[in-house]
Order: structure tokens, then C-alpha cells, then sequence
């Protein structure tokens, strides 16, 4: 009998001390993290740079991490719904935002109400990597750079057709800093995206459009297009034929850049592990080489990096939107 009641007292230890770990896994969604698929939410269509690079980096960490990183595409309303769900998502480490200037800085400013507060509703992930914008036309409008562009918008002001992804994307505020900086008079035509804009520039209807170059590049290469000019300060190593915008405008800059957000309050153990796959996923050759037939710069770092990069770009954009009026209201 007493053999009985000592056995019953060890499992009802192992029991208790169970349950503790249960309730310390609860309580700490981070604990013994990643032991589930995480998923990465990209929050616009398929085909574009944001999903280009998102599946990229999924396929890249998933090894490092051991679980599955899924990608699920969330459109719509210029990045808002999906960034949106992310920010409602629970802070586990297991719902992610690969995050754009739109999603993270612009649309904060542009829209009323984008249904999150780009501050607030995330903790910094990693800076993964940044893309040039570029200016293309057609063969026929026989613009061959962007003093070409110049000249033809300052002989004929407000002619000139811009088409862009949409208000407040970065092809949008390319244009814009381009107007503010050269004194010019261009007419912005925003679609629904960078394909609809191309389109329309194919046929005719625009004369110019403005999108993230790893878009746009196959396009270049078969020489639909042509390209006039890169957001960067310097030539892209891509298409190191074509000059830099600032070249023609002198301090022009403005290129793009995709982050790992994650909601806030997510765990910092889950934070340091994603973080630290990623920067190890960025710095392997094959994955260097990758990006740079996408056209984009591995950038890594820390959360502490990418949350003071944020900082200064907020300031940036914050100026240059107010100073062009420009609302998606």
C-alpha cells in the first residue's frame, strides 16, 4: 500500500511540473520557438517585387529556421489588408509582414484610416534588402534618358503622362520628388498596379511609368522598354548602362526597401532567431547571386538598424508628401 501511494505521489509531481511547463508555453508563445510553420504574409498580388523577394527569403530560411515558412498573398487597398492582418495576428512569431515603404511608412500618411497604425502594430524584424525605382517609356517616344524627359515636360508642361502602381506608391512618390526637384509640370495617372501601367504605356495612353527596376527588368532586358534612369545615387549594377536620375537632378534619391515585420509584442527570442536566419540566409553566395539578377542589395543587420532606418525614412517621406498634397483619400 504504501508502495501504491508513493507512485501516486510521483505522478501527481509529474503531473504538476507538466503542467507548469504547459502553462509557461502558454504564457510565452516564443518557448521552444519555432515548433510550427510560420507564415509570411506579402501584402500585395502575386507576380510583383514584394512577392518576388518574399518567396525568396521563405524558401531561404525555411531550413534554417526547421519548420515551413509559408507565403500567403494578401492584396489590396495599396498593401493595407495585408498588413492590417498581420497587425491583428498573435504575437508569436508566427505570422510575419514583409514590409515596403508603402505598407510601413506611406500609407500611414496618405490614408485616414488604413485600418493599423504603422508605428504602433509592429516590432522590427530585419532589414532585408533595397531596389532602385527606375523611369522607363517605350522605344516610341524616342526618350532616351531623363533629360530628354526634362526638356520635352518643360517645353510642353503638364503634357507628359506618369502612370504608377497606385497614390502613395514608390513609382508615385519618384515622380513626385522628380517634380519638387526639377521644377516640373507631369501629369501622375495611378493604376491598379505596375502590370496595368505597362499596359498602357504599350498601347500608348502614357508616355512614361515609374516602378521598383526587379519589376520592370525583364521587360528592359527584351527591350520593350526602355529604361531612362535609377533612383539610386548610382548606377544599378544590373543595368549599369543606365545613369542614375541624379546625374540629371542633382541629390536625387529614393529607392525602395522590403523588411521583416512582425506584430507587436511579438517574444525578442522569436525576433533574434528570425533575425538572425535571415541575415545568415543573406549572406550565402547563392543568395547574393539571386538577388542580384532580381536588382536588389542585401542590406541585414539588427532589429535596432532597421527600426532607426524607419525613423529617418518617416521623416523623409513625411516631407516630401506634404510638400505635394498627396492624399488616397
Amino acid at each position: 500500500m504504501n508502495r501504491l501511494f508513493s507512485m501516486l505521489r510521483r505522478f501527481n509531481r509529474m503531473a504538476a511540473a507538466l503542467a507548469g511547463v504547459a502553462a509557461f508555453a502558454a504564457a510565452h508563445p516564443s518557448y521552444a520557438w519555432p515548433d510550427k510553420p510560420i507564415r509570411v504574409v506579402i501584402p500585395f498580388a502575386a507576380g510583383g517585387t514584394t512577392d518576388m523577394l518574399g518567396r525568396l527569403m521563405a524558401e531561404g530560411i525555411a531550413p534554417i529556421l526547421g519548420q515551413p515558412v509559408v507565403v500567403s498573398n494578401k492584396g489590396g487597398a495599396g498593401g493595407n489588408l495585408g498588413a492590417a492582418e498581420v497587425a491583428r495576428a498573435p504575437a508569436d512569431g508566427y505570422t510575419l509582414l514583409l514590409g515596403t515603404p508603402g505598407t510601413q511608412i506611406i500609407n500611414g500618411l496618405v490614408y485616414k484610416n488604413p485600418g493599423y497604425d504603422p508605428v504602433k502594430d509592429f516590432s522590427s524584424v530585419v532589414y532585408m534588402v533595397r531596389v532602385a525605382n527606375v523611369v522607363v517609356t517605350t522605344p516610341a517616344t524616342g526618350f532616351r534618358n531623363m533629360r530628354d524627359v526634362i526638356e520635352a515636360a518643360r517645353a510642353q508642361p503638364g503634357k507628359l503622362n506618369w502612370g504608377t502602381p497606385g497614390v502613395g506608391s514608390s513609382g508615385h512618390l519618384s515622380l513626385e520628388l522628380i517634380k519638387q526637384q526639377a521644377g516640373l509640370d507631369i501629369t501622375h495617372v495611378p493604376y491598379k498596379g505596375a502590370g496595368q501601367a505597362r499596359n498602357d504605356m504599350l498601347g500608348g495612353v502614357i508616355q512614361l511609368a515609374g516602378d521598383n527596376l526587379p519589376t520592370a527588368l525583364s521587360a528592359i532586358r527584351s527591350g520593350s522598354l526602355v529604361a531612362l534612369g535609377v533612383s539610386s545615387m548610382a548606377a544599378d549594377p544590373t543595368l549599369p548602362e543606365v545613369q542614375p536620375i541624379a546625374a540629371t537632378i542633382p541629390g536625387y534619391e529614393l529607392s525602395s526597401w522590403f523588411v521583416v515585420m512582425a506584430p507587436a509584442g511579438t517574444p525578442s527570442d522569436a525576433i533574434g532567431k528570425l533575425n538572425a536566419a535571415v541575415n545568415q540566409w543573406l549572406e550565402k553566395p547563392d543568395t547574393r547571386a539571386r538577388l542580384a539578377d532580381l536588382a536588389a542589395v542585401p542590406v541585414g543587420g539588427s532589429p535596432e538598424d532597421l527600426a532607426a532606418h524607419l525613423r529617418n525614412e518617416q521623416q523623409k517621406y513625411e516631407s516630401l508628401i506634404k510638400a505635394a498634397g498627396i492624399s488616397a483619400q
